[in-house]
């Protein structure tokens, strides 16, 4: 690939190169906001959780794992599956968000390149903004290796959806235990509210969090053999 042409570089403006600069300072900033938010949100589920399912043991040992017991154990994982499941939809905004500020950054790395494209070897990030040039620079690597593909299973929104399927899972088999005492039913209860739980929410995630989702790229990567 070569560098744009002259006449692209000369459109711009003498102020164009700090305009640029804030505007990649601004993304920069919010994009750590979000991961900050992102982390700060996981914590406070994980405490509750880890509270609840203290209080839940503390209750259980002190009455005997009663009727009474079982009905305030449902309702306090009710609650927390419900905080779960809103900490895990905030995080998928979060990913789709600061994957939209990739996406912006590569459209002002295009501008740098265009200004000046002699420093083109020195850009490890795309300076194209369509899907594969998405890839390269959230990667960081050629999007060839698949990795993005199965990103997602590592991601902390995939973490926070496993636990909700788990908390699923186990208020599930609280209100069968009520019904009756075969292991088969209790397990497969469970194991039917996971797979449910966890399939709905992964496809929350894989179809919230595509940043070309609806796009029209304005820079597309070039036709590899083609000079850009």
């Amino acid at each position: 690939m070569t560098g744009v042409s002259a006449d692209d570089k000369e459109s711009f403006g003498p102020s164009a190169a700090a305009i640029l600069s804030t505007e990649h300072w601004s993304l920069l900033g919010s994009r750590t906001a979000l991961l900050a938010e992102a982390q700060q949100r996981t914590s406070v589920f994980l405490t509750v959780l880890s509270a609840a399912i203290v209080a839940s043991a503390l209750l259980a040992d002190v009455t005997g794992f009663s009727a009474g017991a079982v009905a305030l154990t449902v309702v306090l994982m009710s609650v927390v599956l419900f905080l779960g499941l809103t900490t895990y939809l905030r995080l998928v905004q979060i990913n789709r968000d600061e994957k939209l500020a990739v996406l912006a950054m590569n459209r002002l790395r295009n501008a740098y390149l265009r200004m000046e494209p002699a420093l083109r070897p020195y850009f490890t990030a795309s300076p194209y903004d369509d899907r594969r040039g998405f890839e390269t620079s959230y990667s960081l690597i050629a999007p060839a290796t698949n990795r993005t593909k199965s990103y997602f299973l590592i991601t902390t929104p995939t973490v926070v959806a496993t636990i909700d399927a788990a908390v699923a899972a186990a208020i599930a088999g609280l209100l069968l235990d009520r019904v009756t005492t075969d292991p088969v039913v209790l397990v497969g209860g469970g194991v039917l509210a996971f797979g449910l739980v966890w399939s709905w929410l992964f496809l929350v995630q894989r179809r919230m969090t595509d940043p070309m989702r609806d796009a029209t790229p304005r820079f597309p990567s070039p036709v590899p053999g083609v000079e850009r």
